[in-house]
């Protein structure tokens, strides 16, 4: 009987433990694929909701270990789909415990994993540097082809948005020479579609040529995999791209395919994301009206979620239509809180960014004293390692500055020569008064003003020579005659 029951028991634990790797394994599975909602649907059994502990108990360590990790990398795109406020820090916080189980059962892939998905959770948040850490960690640990080409994709994230375009594309390189080993179609997705948005911020015809060409192969990966999200996503950067061609209607068509996929998704985030690059076609395309009405609702979105790397890019572009608007005040007030927000998430080279923004945009109506102080922030936040898009901007306000400070230099002595020329009528008038007061006579005339006859002679014939007609006619005296 003892016997009975201890097998009954062996079995159930086999058949629970069983069923909950097929849901960690259909959670991983649906996540692959953008399934957000129903990858948490798998995982109902154990855990429902954003800011909910899953149910660990009775679970083995490995499997606690991976449910930890399953609930925290969905609360982190949940989070973004949904801007779900605090999302990314409860997200971290599972990864993070999911982390130091699987290192305490030596499972390093699942802990390279782990690192991968904690620093997605970083470059939401804006913080760079502590992104970079954990890439590189999880870049250390892996050997697996399939998890190294996901942190090496991942990677590039920090690298774009940060405008480290060279050391994006150094990345994906290195991610090109294991593309032979994969036969996930999300996964080549994923990487066509990175490089096709490092290949459009590189910018020039060809460059652009070749975005449009791994965007497209980005699409063929994704709807092999069935992945609705991203091949939405990867319409948006199609539509992007466009935009930098000049073809604007074929953008905001791709732009609006886009949008209308997330909104059947209920992704506000990434809608929010697509409306931001549409707020960038009209700005293109000088309708501004129409670039801040949609900026500002994007903005709106994203700072609900606390996203903050994609909130500075749309308060930017806010900022930009407002000032094109002549609207100068608010656009200080916008580009400023986006050097604010980048600077308070640890990105300073965004916070850099956005102080060159406002020197592009106000530079017309600031003061000089002002405007070098906006160049030295930017310059101070940029730092040593510039893209040579940063390094032209740099450069392009640094010529703005000079031409500002001699504008200034030239108003200056403006209102000096106009002082000079208001002292030089007056003093014409006082010579011309005086001289008709004593009926030409220089001499009389010098002691009405308190010169001498020299002086007054002087400032006649240099300063006023149209008062010489006004001067009685100069006697010749004849020379005394010596005699002898």
């Amino acid at each position: 009987m003892a016997t009975e029951t201890l097998l009954r028991t062996e079995q159930a634990a086999t058949t629970e433990r069983q069923s909950a790797s097929a849901a960690f394994r259909a959670a991983w599975e649906l996540s692959n694929i953008g399934e957000y909602e129903a990858a948490r649907g798998a995982l109902s059994g154990f855990w429902e909701r954003i800011g909910e502990r899953p149910r660990t108990a009775g679970l083995a360590p490995v499997d606690q270990a991976e449910l930890l990790l399953r609930a925290g990398a969905l609360s982190g795109w949940l989070g973004s789909t949904g801007q779900v406020a605090g999302a990314q820090q409860f997200a971290k916080d599972l990864i993070t415990e999911g982390m130091r189980s699987f290192e305490a059962l030596g499972y390093s892939e699942k802990v390279a994993e782990a690192q991968t998905d904690l620093a997605v959770c970083y470059w939401r948040e804006g913080a760079m540097d502590e992104a970079r850490v954990w890439f590189q960690s999880a870049l250390s640990l892996s050997t697996d082809p399939t998890n190294q080409l996901r942190t090496l994709v991942n990677s590039t994230t920090v690298e774009v948005s940060t405008n480290h375009l060279n050391d994006a594309m150094a990345l994906l390189n290195r991610a090109a020479m294991l593309l032979d080993r994969i036969d996930d179609a999300a996964s080549l997705g994923r990487f066509h579609m990175q490089r096709g948005i490092v290949y459009t911020r590189l910018g020039g015809v060809d460059n652009l040529d070749r975005a449009l060409m791994d965007l497209t192969a980005a699409r063929v990966h994704f709807e092999t995999a069935n992945h609705r999200r991203y091949f939405a996503r990867a319409q948006n950067n199609i539509g992007g791209t466009l935009l930098d061609l000049g073809r604007y209607d074929e953008a905001l068509q791709s732009l609006e395919d886009a949008r209308r996929t997330f909104v059947e998704l209920g992704d506000v985030g990434t809608t929010a994301q697509v409306n931001e690059t549409r707020a960038r076609v009209y700005l293109a395309k000088k309708d501004y009206a129409n670039a801040e009405k949609i900026a500002l609702a994007s903005a709106a979105v994203l700072e609900r979620g606390g996203e903050q790397s994609l909130l500075v890019e749309t308060l930017q572009t806010l900022g930009m239509a407002q000032a094109r608007q002549n609207r100068y005040q608010p656009a200080l007030n916008t580009l400023k809180r986006a050097a604010e927000v980048a600077e308070t998430a640890g990105d300073p080279e965004s916070s850099g960014r956005a102080y060159l923004a406002i020197l592009e945009e106000l530079h017309a109506i600031l003061p000089a004293n002002q405007l070098t102080d906006l160049y030295a922030e930017a310059d101070r936040r940029l730092g040593e390692d510039l893209s040579r898009e940063t390094m032209n901007r740099l450069r392009a306000c640094a010529r703005l500055l000079n031409v500002n400070q001699g504008a200034t230099r030239a108003g200056q002595a403006a209102v000096r020569t106009s002082f000079e020329e208001e002292v030089r009528k007056c003093e014409s008038s006082l010579i011309k008064g005086a001289l008709e007061e004593s009926n030409g006579s220089v001499t009389r005339a010098a002691k009405i003003l308190g010169l001498t006859h020299q002086g007054l002679c002087y400032i006649i014939n240099h300063r006023h020579k149209t008062l010489l007609n006004a001067r009685a006619p100069i006697r010749v005296r004849r020379k005394s005659v010596m005699k002898r």
